[in-house]
C-alpha cells in the first residue's frame, strides 16, 4: 500500500472537516458553494500530495488499516463536535 493513499484519505477528511466548521460557525454557504469549495481545495490537495515523492513510499498493510481507523475515528468525533 502507497502511502500517497492515505494522505488521499486525509486531505478528504480534512477538506469536509474544514468546509463542515466554515459552513457551520463562520458563514453559512449554499449547498453548491459548499460543494465547489470541497472539489477545489479535495484537487489542489491531491496535486500537491502527486509532486511529492515522499508519499510514494510502501507502507504494510497493518499501518494502513491503523492510519485509517484513527483517521475515521477523528472524522466522527469531529463532527460530532462541531454540531453540538
Amino acid at each position: 500500500m502507497e502511502l500517497k493513499r492515505v494522505a488521499y484519505g486525509v486531505i478528504m477528511a480534512a477538506t469536509l472537516i474544514f468546509v463542515r466548521f466554515i459552513d457551520h460557525k463562520v458563514y453559512d454557504m449554499p449547498i453548491l458553494v459548499s460543494v465547489l469549495v470541497v472539489i477545489c481545495i479535495m484537487i489542489l490537495s491531491y496535486k500537491l500530495v502527486d509532486r511529492f515523492a515522499f508519499f510514494d513510499r510502501e507502507i504494510s498493510r497493518n499501518t494502513y488499516y491503523l492510519l485509517n481507523t484513527v483517521i475515521i475515528s477523528l472524522l466522527i468525533l469531529t463532527f460530532y463536535l462541531i454540531e453540538s
